[in-house]
């Protein structure tokens, strides 16, 4: 598994530093499961997202407070579908059938680029739908009222 977790980061390295607007974080990602298809092996990203602000540099962050029609849900998908989890909790998302089985046994915050120590990216109030826009940043900064980042998990039948 530690080549496909390479051809990942080889990837998403290339993305960066083409720079391409066209091609996302989110695409790279996606495309990349795709590629495994055939291995029966899958990789579930799930982007989890909090709105909230830093009080005398405490982070003040939740997803209670997500603005409803504004943000997105607390956890959704690559391709921005919103999923509910029991307990609004990351370790109860399902697997898709009976065939599959976890491979890792807990979820992995994907450290890639500008993430701050937590793997989460901030931007100003709204959300937008790329996390390559260049509105994200990896720190904080005065004005960032939302943040997200992405939490990974492999899968094999």
């Amino acid at each position: 598994y530690v080549h496909l977790i390479q051809r990942l980061n080889l990837q998403l390295i290339a993305q960066h530093h083409a720079q391409n607007k066209h091609s996302h974080v989110f695409e790279v990602l996606t495309s990349f499961n795709a590629s495994v298809l055939h291995l029966d092996i899958q990789f579930d990203f799930v982007i989890e997202n909090q709105r909230g602000m830093k009080f005398f540099g405490i982070p003040l962050f939740s997803n209670k407070t997500l603005l409803p029609l504004l943000d997105p849900p607390n956890y959704q998908l690559l391709h921005m579908k919103p999923i509910v989890l029991s307990e609004n909790s990351i370790v109860n998302y399902p697997l898709p059938d009976l065939d599959w089985k976890w491979t890792w046994d807990s979820w992995y915050i994907l450290m890639y680029n500008d993430v701050d120590d937590q793997g989460w990216v901030y931007s100003n109030i709204v959300f937008n739908k790329t996390l390559s826009d260049s509105t994200w940043k990896g720190k904080y900064y005065t004005g960032n009222f939302v943040r997200r980042r992405i939490w990974v998990r492999m899968r094999e039948r």
